[in-house]
């Protein structure tokens, strides 16, 4: 798992594709159980399928950072990986974002505003 963290306390997060996309997540679920107050942006750039006990584990992940008041954002989903999470009944309860200009908006900071651990565009 490629991660980075900023000083906003917003970590990065490009995952990998199945296989190793369950245990992935539920080692970043651990992580964020630890680490409090973090807000996470999960590059999904290269995950086509996601299955059941993943989107269980976002769901999760979900919850634990709502109740925080941290958010948690898919930036770079696969148009097919969207689809499930619509055909799931997901895509209203996720915030999707196809760029980090998309993401600072989420997040509610300008576009001026750095987030150094989110990757430039490219």
């Amino acid at each position: 798992m490629d991660m980075g963290r900023s000083e906003e306390r917003v970590w990065w997060v490009l995952l990998p594709a199945e296989p190793q996309l369950d245990a992935e997540l539920a080692l970043l679920r651990q992580q964020v159980g630890d680490a409090g107050d973090v807000s996470l942006v999960l590059d999904l750039s290269r995950v086509e399928i996601i299955d059941s006990p993943s989107l269980g584990t976002l769901l999760t992940l979900h919850r634990l950072l709502s109740r925080r008041g941290r958010r948690l954002i898919l930036c770079k989903t696969r148009l097919a990986t969207k689809c499930i999470f619509r055909i799931a009944g997901l895509d209203v309860v996720f915030d999707f974002a196809d760029d980090k200009t998309k993401v600072l908006s989420i997040l509610g900071r300008s576009s001026g505003d750095s987030l150094e651990a989110l990757p430039e565009e490219g």
